[in-house]
């Protein structure tokens, strides 16, 4: 430990300890916490001191061209993300909509090796145009649509592991959502009946069942411009898919997000052990809608940044006006995620004959969705009391304040201390890691945390010129 002063680093357990109450900041319990998963440092779970230390968030990098654009007659100028994203063993699979007004909205379907260059498989299951080769898989009878469908991929299921609900409407059938089942993600079986009937047109379900073993739909309130005056997002669960509980208010507008402001809709999928959104946050003057993060530790009560800032937004000309997400969670390729956008020049009260709509790619590097930043100057984080499950210690850090930076380029440190409970150092155990990329952290005399296992400890670190996104127990090299 060398490297930093041991004053500002270890101090006393009374000034180590102070500021608890500081933090305005969620705590959850970190009980509760399965230390075998990635811990994001989002909000003040694990935090009980900081010093000099700010959290800051982390953009996902949109690529400057979309990957699936609007080029088949029966998708005219618009493709939207109302859909989902896969990759079933070698084949991506993206769902889709259409969107030109005043003809139906169609769902289709493209397929892809790489997940970035998409083909668009002739199923020859609708004529469009006189004929049936397109990639259609659903279209509306005459005089009905549908909007915001959602597949899930659920393989526990051999009958049906393909689910889909959507919104639909008519004048042959009630307004609600519809719930569909295939072998195969292609051909499907619709439920003539919709499973929900108080629910709007913006629906977004998880793409697997959560760790209670519900299915999960976040999505409107057919009464929410009454009883919240503002598109909000509200909760919905079933454990058959076909039953489902009375939606309940999770997120709306505050104080922070200005008056201006609605929760158009969140994709939400399970991350960890943590449940992390996608939520579309509306401002209508001017009239955009971006995507931001929204997290939760049991899939109930969601949380924000007070810091409302874009995680995907307006770069483009063809995004310069909506943005939303697939509804499954983002697709891990080698150590990036790789998050689908719904991305659109017109905007929700001002389209226009010229507006266009295409998929487009985001990324992000795995885990990295938020981190505790120090600067220049040597800061410090003490983190609550835990029980080590065994297994060795890896952290997900940078030594570079620039997350675009060239990963040698970084002069920072970050040195990292194991404490007991009582904030005390236990011997040996007290090293330097300048990792780029999630490591191990490694020990003088090739100690192993994994001797800890079972007992109460700390994690000091101390930061300089460095960022720090999680910490997790792994097993070890």
């Amino acid at each position: 430990m060398t490297s930093i002063s041991r004053r500002a680093f270890l101090g006393s357990p009374a000034i180590a300890l102070a500021g608890t109450g500081q933090h305005e900041s969620f705590q959850a319990d970190p009980a509760r916490k399965d230390l075998r998963q990635p811990q994001l440092l989002l909000d003040d779970t694990w935090i009980e001191d900081t010093y000099r230390l700010e959290r800051v968030w982390q953009q996902a990098d949109l690529f400057p061209e979309p990957v699936l654009r609007p080029e088949a007659p029966w998708e005219g100028r618009q493709l939207v993300l109302y859909g989902s994203a896969f990759r079933l063993g070698g084949e991506w699979r993206l769902y889709y909509m259409t969107f030109n007004p005043p003809a139906p909205s169609l769902f289709c379907m493209a397929t892809s090796g790489d997940g970035i260059h998409w083909q668009r498989p002739n199923l020859g299951l609708f004529e469009f145009g006189g004929s049936r080769r397109n990639n259609i898989v659903m279209m509306p009878a005459p005089g009905e649509s549908h909007d915001g469908p959602t597949v899930c991929h659920d393989p526990q299921d051999p009958q049906s592991p393909f689910k889909m609900i959507y919104y639909g409407s008519g004048r042959n059938r009630p307004r609600g959502e519809y719930a569909a089942f295939s072998s195969d993600g292609i051909v499907w079986r619709h439920r003539p009946q919709p499973v929900m009937t108080d629910t709007g047109d913006r629906t977004n379900v998880m793409s697997a069942r959560d760790h209670e073993g519900n299915y999960v739909a976040y999505l409107r309130h057919r009464d929410m411009m009454r009883t919240v005056r503002a598109r909000a997002i509200y909760r919905s669960q079933s454990r058959d898919f076909l039953n489902w509980s009375t939606p309940q208010l999770v997120l709306r507008q505050d104080l922070l997000d200005g008056p201006n402001t609605e929760l158009y809709g969140m994709p939400a999928f399970r991350y960890g052990d943590l449940y992390l959104g996608m939520l579309e946050r509306w401002y209508d003057n001017p009239d955009v809608i971006e995507v931001q993060l929204a997290w939760s530790h049991d899939n109930h009560v969601w949380h924000r940044p007070a810091r409302r800032s874009a995680f995907i937004g307006p770069k483009y000309p063809w995004n310069q006006a909506w943005n939303t997400c697939a509804s499954t969670p983002p697709i891990l390729e080698g150590n990036t995620l790789y998050f689908y956008v719904g991305a659109r020049s017109g905007a929700h009260g001002l389209e226009a004959p010229h507006s266009y709509g295409a998929v487009a790619l985001a990324t992000i590097l795995a885990g990295r969705f938020a981190a505790l930043q120090a600067d220049f100057q040597e800061g410090l984080l003490v983190t609550r009391p835990m029980t080590w499950p065994g297994g060795e210690l890896f952290l997900n850090s940078t030594t570079t304040r620039y997350p675009k930076a060239h990963p040698s380029s970084g002069g920072g440190t970050l040195s990292i201390e194991i404490r007991n409970e009582d904030n005390t150092p236990v011997p040996g155990f007290s090293a330097t890691h300048n990792a780029t990329r999630p490591q191990q952290a490694a020990w003088p005399n090739s100690l192993k945390l994994d001797t800890l296992k079972g007992r109460r400890i700390r994690l000091a670190i101390a930061m300089r010129d460095s960022r720090l996104y999680s910490f997790q127990a792994r097993e070890g090299t």
